[in-house]
């Protein structure tokens, strides 16, 4: 009789272990759905997503992730449509660019949101601070590096007298961008001349007068600016003047030289923060906005043949 008994205490015992188990691999392997909002479609944002989602494809969270990837194609107004919709379907959230960020942000205040390609985060309104953001937004930040750039112009070509900078006045990371370089520009005794646009359609009208007033162009991360640098590098390039600045994939489109994060890194260090975060069931308030983790000299060979600068001198 004694053995009976133990043999069913035993037999429950197991099925309740057993019961249980499918429920703790289910909760394992539960789908995340992430949703992607991206500013507008050009190489740096494209890249950031490429090294994004690669990253997470390749991790522990592999086959969980259903993905939910929307691009505004740089409308103001698909961005608030898709972000609520994406807001709405969707466990995690990813902004590619300030304007995405901003608009996700609108919308949800309490699901995860990460961020990459935004400049100043707090300025855009988005966190309190990079250390303690404060709310459900973190991630990457692509503040550049905009002393170093000026070195490498001033260090490059030492006869620039003027600078040109042209820039988006309604995307407020261009804004912030802008008011550096000028500041430090000028800090390094260059007189400074910028032209503004609110759309890709003002660019070559805009941008063609500049050309002829500088001696060279110091350009910023703007998401109007790099989806147009096609168009922008030719026009710079017909003038005969150096380019300097911007991001790794914008100069090896048609620029001459930056000093620049990889713009897939930063999709990639983005990722390792969700990942980090889904695993260790972190609170994105808490966890730091993370700033480039490294730089490298990126020179457009092409560029500098055509403006006629040896792209070995440049250092």
């Amino acid at each position: 009789m004694f053995k009976l008994k133990k043999f069913n205490v035993v037999m429950v015992i197991v099925m309740v272990v057993a019961s249980l188990l499918p429920l703790s691999v289910n909760a394992q392997e539960e789908t995340i759905k992430i949703g992607i909002l991206q500013t507008v479609e050009h190489e740096a944002l494209d890249a950031v997503l490429k090294g994004f989602k690669e990253t997470i494809e390749q991790s522990s969270l592999k086959g969980r992730v259903k993905w939910d990837v929307q691009n505004a194609s740089g409308d103001m107004a698909n961005l608030q449509s898709m972000s609520e919709k994406l807001a709405r379907d969707n466990d995690i959230l990813f902004a590619i660019a300030t304007p995405a960020a901003q608009a996700l942000a609108t919308v949800e205040t309490k699901k995860p949101i990460f961020i990459a390609a935004v400049t100043d985060p707090i300025e855009a309104g988005l966190a309190k601070s990079l250390e303690q953001p404060g709310r459900n937004v973190t991630g990457t930040s692509d503040m550049a590096p905009i002393e170093e750039q000026v070195a490498l112009l001033t260090r490059n070509f030492p006869n620039v007298k003027k600078v040109g900078i042209i820039y988006n006045s309604s995307e407020i990371n261009s804004v912030v961008l802008a008011e550096l370089a000028t500041k430090a520009l000028k800090a390094a005794g260059l007189a400074v001349e910028s032209g503004t646009v609110t759309s890709t359609n003002d660019i070559a009208q805009v941008l063609t007068p500049l050309v002829e007033k500088v001696d060279a162009m110091f350009m910023v991360t703007d998401n109007t600016i790099d989806s147009s640098i096609a168009l922008v590098g030719d026009i710079v390039k017909s003038a005969k003047i150096p380019m300097i600045g911007s991001s790794e994939p914008v100069v090896k489109a048609n620029g001459l030289a930056t000093l620049s994060n990889s713009y897939k890194d930063y999709g990639v260090q983005t990722a390792e923060m969700l990942i980090k975060m889904v695993e260790g069931n972190l609170n994105p308030a808490e966890m730091p906005i993370e700033l480039a983790n490294k730089l490298e000299l990126v020179v457009n060979d092409a560029f500098a043949k055509a403006i006629g600068v040896n792209p070995a001198s440049i250092k």
